[in-house]
C-alpha cells in the first residue's frame, strides 16, 4: 500500500512538472495567440515566456516541490518549515516568482510570521483590487 501511495504521489508531481513545463513558454498568452504562433502545443518549447530552455518549470512546480519535501521529511504539514523553504528558494534567485508570493516571502524574511505575512499580503492585494475596480 505504501508503494502504491508513493507511486501515485510521484505521478502527481511528474504530471505537475510536465504540464507546467509544457505551458511555461506560452504563459500569459491567450488561446488565439498560442494557436496562431504554435498551433497545438504538444512538445516542450524553448524560450517563450521567461526565455528559458525547453522543459523548464516555473515557480508553481518549485513551490509544490518545497511543500512535498517538507511533508516527506516531517510526515505532517509544518507551515513554518514550508515558509522557510519558500524563503530559501526565493533567495536562490528564481527566474519566475509572482508578485504576491514574492512580497509575502519578503515579509517572512523580514521576521513576520508566515500566517501574519500571508494575511497582510492578502489584505494589501484585496484593497488594491477593490480600489482599482472602483476607479475603473
Amino acid at each position: 500500500m505504501a508503494n502504491d501511495c508513493r507511486s501515485r504521489a510521484q505521478g502527481i508531481l511528474l504530471g505537475l512538472a510536465c504540464g507546467d513545463a509544457l505551458g511555461r513558454p506560452v504563459e500569459f498568452q491567450g488561446p488565439d495567440r498560442i494557436k496562431e504562433t504554435h498551433g497545438r502545443v504538444t512538445d516542450m518549447l524553448a524560450h517563450g515566456t521567461y526565455g528559458q530552455p525547453a522543459g523548464t518549470v516555473t515557480d508553481d512546480t518549485e513551490m509544490a516541490l518545497s511543500i512535498t519535501r517538507s511533508l516527506a521529511e516531517h510526515g505532517t504539514f509544518e507551515p513554518e518549515d514550508i515558509a522557510a523553504r519558500f524563503v530559501d528558494w526565493k533567495q536562490s534567485g528564481p527566474f519566475d516568482i509572482g508578485i504576491p508570493p514574492s512580497s509575502a516571502l519578503q515579509r517572512i524574511d523580514n521576521s513576520e510570521s508566515w500566517d501574519e505575512a500571508g494575511h497582510r499580503e492578502w489584505e494589501a492585494r484585496a484593497w488594491k483590487a477593490t480600489t482599482l475596480a472602483t476607479i475603473a
